[in-house]
């Protein structure tokens, strides 16, 4: 599966197009509506990842794709809705305690308000990683039917979630993500910064490759055969 995924990107006749498109959206996206079609196509390779496809998708029907991507957005913001409360409460709490602590009138409860802090900032880390495990595994209940309701279908989510299956996957995504990132760092260096042009293409392609395995480890958690 691992090298399956690692191929993936590469397969097909329209791969390079993708990659060229793909690395150009990564390079926009911070000006947010890139964002769009770039998460559209990534659910459509988790979707691909389902099906057990050899081939990517290609960028095409842009609306379509673009709606995909907003529908992805749109489920990402609610699954880590809670960890930024928690950061962003964690953040003006440890400013109020701060502020408190310059006053020695009230240094004990700076140090009360400075353990809330630390909890809330604790929570925020937990919270962070937990929606990031299981994000994928929603995507991926939505790229399957096609209906966003489906990404808030907890037991079906949570069930491939804490799955063997899917805990494989998203190990082998991380270890892909990481490997793919020190060539890039290697090779970098070694062209003297010159590679550093094509960091958004590696990028575009350790994210696909991601998402790929994250689509599989769903399928294979789930007994689904490839189409």
């Amino acid at each position: 599966m691992f090298e399956d995924a690692l191929r993936f990107p590469f397969a097909g006749d329209d791969s390079a197009r993708s990659l060229l498109i793909g690395g150009v959206l990564v390079l926009l996206s911070p000006f947010v509506l890139p964002l769009l079609p770039l998460f559209g196509y990534y659910l459509r390779v988790v979707k691909a990842g389902i099906d057990g496809d050899e081939t990517p998708p290609v960028f095409e029907e842009w609306v379509e794709l673009s709606v995909d991507g907003l529908k992805a957005v749109v489920v990402s913001f609610v699954y880590f809705l809670l960890p930024l409360a928690f950061t962003v409460i964690g953040a003006l709490v440890v400013g109020a305690g701060a502020i408190l602590a310059q006053e020695r009138a009230v240094t004990g409860v700076a140090t009360g308000i400075g353990i809330v802090g630390a909890l809330f900032a604790l929570a925020s880390f937990v919270t962070i990683l937990l929606a990031t495990y299981v994000f994928p595994a929603a995507l991926a209940n939505m790229a399957r039917s096609g209906d966003i309701a489906d990404a808030f279908e907890l037991s079906t989510v949570l069930g491939v979630a804490f799955s063997v299956e899917y805990l494989v996957a998203g190990l082998l995504g991380i270890a892909a993500v990481i490997l793919i990132g020190i060539v890039n760092t290697v090779v970098t260096v070694f062209t003297l910064g010159l590679f550093l042009l094509l960091a958004v293409f590696v990028q575009f392609y350790a994210q696909a490759v991601f998402f790929y395995l994250f689509g599989r480890g769903y399928a294979n958690a789930r007994g689904l055969q490839p189409e």
